[in-house]
């Protein structure tokens, strides 16, 4: 991918497809530009090659994943098709309640398994911030402001993703962020 682009996921249909923990995994796996093949993301997820392959097809009918072409052309690899996925606030009103768990309850076991690797490697110069801010009330659009500057704060190290170019001393580092509404 040459530009930053999200992808806006509109079918519940699509978001269903999400709510599976192994393509949650496979995301995860493919961030920040990874290229991998369905053997080498199937051994990362603990699931057999066939069984990954039928993940990847069903998530690139919905535009999460895309092929790309190999140097030898007898491989086929796959990658995110989008820096980032969001749900849009349409769609999310017909997302049934048990995908909506699913969908979010994997995410938290994301989270909680990306700290819980950090504090098991007990390293003093992991450098760490979480931060909670709760009970402050917007508006819709102000929430879409919060939005677009965590993007934009993002996008400043778009170039930071492969490896290869990072600079030395930085590591791969996961970042949340959610936006909720309160009742």
């Amino acid at each position: 991918m040459t530009e930053r682009r999200t992808l806006t996921l509109t079918d519940p249909r699509a978001i269903r497809v999400l709510a599976h923990e192994v393509r949650q995994q496979l995301m995860d796996e493919l961030s920040g530009g990874e290229v991998l093949t369905a053997t080498e993301a199937a051994k990362r997820c603990g699931i057999t090659p066939s069984a990954m392959s039928y993940h990847l097809r069903a998530m690139e009918r919905w535009g999460i994943v895309e092929r790309v072409e190999s140097a030898d052309g007898r491989e086929r690899p796959w990658r995110m098709a989008a820096e980032s996925i969001r749900i849009s606030d349409e769609s999310s009103t017909g997302i049934p309640a048990n995908v909506a768990n699913s969908l979010l309850g994997n995410f938290i076991k994301r989270v909680t398994r990306t700290v819980t690797e950090m504090v098991e490697r007990n390293d003093p110069d992991d450098h760490a911030t979480i931060s909670q801010t709760s009970g402050i009330h917007l508006t819709d659009e102000e929430a879409e402001q919060l939005d677009t500057l965590v993007s934009k704060a993002l996008a400043r190290f778009d170039d930071r993703h492969d490896p290869h170019t990072a600079p030395p001393g930085s590591h791969k580092r996961a970042i949340y962020w959610l936006n909720l509404p309160r009742p």
